[in-house]
């Protein structure tokens, strides 16, 4: 069965039962603790002294089976016990109240003894009847609708207790139907919660998924700040390394430009030194071959000279080459 069809038969099972009064005792009736006697009548124990108590307008003409079949429904019925008094009588047995008298077998609902010639035939008493449209009575000897007999009830939606005919039927009906209708709108209201209740269980879940990824993606951006850090602080250092390399970069420029000056002048010394050199062959060729004169020591200064220039430039390559 569909959830639809069964939010239709719980509002109608509460319409039903919100039209259904029980019947009841009047507010001003009180609870005596009093046994059956007989099919009319009633004992009790009041203020240490033997009272009977009689249903008025009740005769019994039963024989005895059915006199018996009687009291046994009545010891069944009456657990509880109570009396709306009437008239107080002083007789040659003791006092008798003529009261009307109404019994519960758990006190759910009440037994009119007035009623009893609607369950036993032995039983002669005027029963009135009611016409009240719609409505149901529910009672020990039976349930009634539209046509119910007279007496007290219940209203279980108001817990109102009324008499009828005396109370507006129609009206009670009216407000019962309006009693099913707000139960109705309650029953929905529970079903809504109900699914309200499944949605906010989804959207946590939900939540706590979202706040997960949350906690995880602030991890990894903490993660990456970290990185970060380090690549800057690795950034910072490789620059502080290149200021230094250019920094000796410089001093190497100056140095070698030292050097080529240096080599420059080499240079010129060198080609001096040829120059001289050149001079000094062509002063060797035209010298005779023959003769007691000894070595030209300035020849031995020029190759001296020549040495130390080539001994330089040597140096000088041998430190481009580790540049």
């Amino acid at each position: 069965m569909s959830k639809a069809k069964w939010t239709w038969l719980a509002s109608l099972l509460l319409a039903v039962y919100a039209l259904a009064y029980v019947s009841w005792i009047p507010p001003h009736a009180v609870l005596v603790q009093a046994y059956p006697m007989n099919a009319t009548h009633f004992t009790a124990y009041v203020n240490n002294t033997t009272v009977y108590i009689v249903q008025a307008g009740l005769s019994f003409y039963g024989p005895p089976a059915e006199a018996q079949a009687v009291m046994q429904y009545l010891y069944s019925q009456c657990r509880y016990v109570a009396v709306d008094v009437h008239d107080v009588l002083k007789t040659a047995r003791g006092t008798l109240w003529l009261a009307d008298v109404y019994c519960s077998r758990d006190g759910s609902m009440w037994l009119w003894l007035r009623w009893l010639p609607l369950r036993f035939t032995a039983y002669s008493g005027y029963i009135e009847y009611v016409n009240a449209t719609n409505a149901t009575a529910v009672t020990p000897i039976g349930t009634f609708t539209n046509y119910i007999p007279a007496g007290w009830y219940l209203d279980p939606a108001t817990k109102a207790v009324f008499r009828v005919p005396e109370a507006n039927t129609t009206l009670l009906t009216h407000i019962e139907r309006l009693s099913a209708q707000l139960k109705a709108l309650k029953a929905e209201l529970e079903g809504a919660k109900a699914d309200a209740g499944l949605l906010i269980a989804k959207l946590e879940a939900q939540l706590t998924a979202l706040e997960a990824q949350r906690r995880a993606l602030e991890e990894a951006l903490r993660q990456r700040e970290s990185e970060a850090a380090a690549l800057q602080a690795n950034l910072r250092a490789a620059q502080a390394e290149n200021e230094r390399l250019r920094a000796q970069l410089a001093q190497l420029k100056a140095e070698n430009d030292q050097l080529k000056a240096k080599l420059a002048s080499m240079n010129q010394t060198l080609a001096g030194l040829n120059d001289q050199l050149l001079s000094l062959k062509a002063q060797l060729a035209v010298q005779p071959s023959s003769g007691e004169e000894g070595p030209n020591p300035l020849m031995y200064v020029l190759f001296a000279a020549l040495a130390g220039v080539i001994v330089a430039l040597v140096i000088y390559r041998k430190k481009k080459a580790e540049e």
